[in-house]
C-alpha cells in the first residue's frame, strides 16, 4: 500500500508542475481583461484543486510532515464568494496571491515526502 500512495504522490509532484502553470494562465487572462477565457478555466481549476485535496488526505500516512490543506479549502470559499459577486479582478487576485503560494507549499510537502 505505501509503494501505490508514493506513486500517488509522484503522480501529484508532475501534475502541480502543470496546475501552477494553469493558475497563471488564468491570472494573466484575467489580469489582461480577457476575464471570461480565463473564468472559462476556472472548472478545470476547480477540479484540479479536488484531486490535490484528495491526494493529499488519502496519502497523510505517509507524508514527512503533515500537508495542511485548511488554507486552500478557505480560499475557495474566498473564489467562490467573489465570483457570486463577479468581482473577476478578486478571482485572480485570490489564485495569484492566495492560492498559488499555498499550491506552492504543498507540492514543496508533497516532493520533500517522495525524496
Amino acid at each position: 500500500m505505501k509503494k501505490e500512495k508514493i506513486e500517488v504522490l509522484q503522480s501529484a509532484d508532475e501534475y502541480l508542475n502543470i496546475f501552477k502553470k494553469g493558475i497563471i494562465n488564468t491570472c494573466e487572462l484575467i489580469q489582461a481583461g480577457r476575464e471570461q477565457e480565463g473564468i472559462n478555466l476556472i472548472p478545470q481549476l476547480a477540479d484540479g484543486i479536488g484531486w490535490i485535496i484528495d491526494v493529499v488526505n488519502v496519502t497523510r500516512d505517509i507524508q514527512k510532515n503533515e500537508i495542511d490543506i485548511e488554507q486552500l479549502e478557505e480560499q475557495i470559499e474566498g473564489i467562490v464568494e467573489a465570483l457570486e459577486n463577479e468581482d473577476y479582478i478578486l478571482v485572480g487576485d485570490l489564485f495569484n496571491y492566495e492560492v498559488l503560494p499555498i499550491i506552492e507549499s504543498i507540492h514543496n510537502e508533497i516532493k520533500s515526502s517522495i525524496c
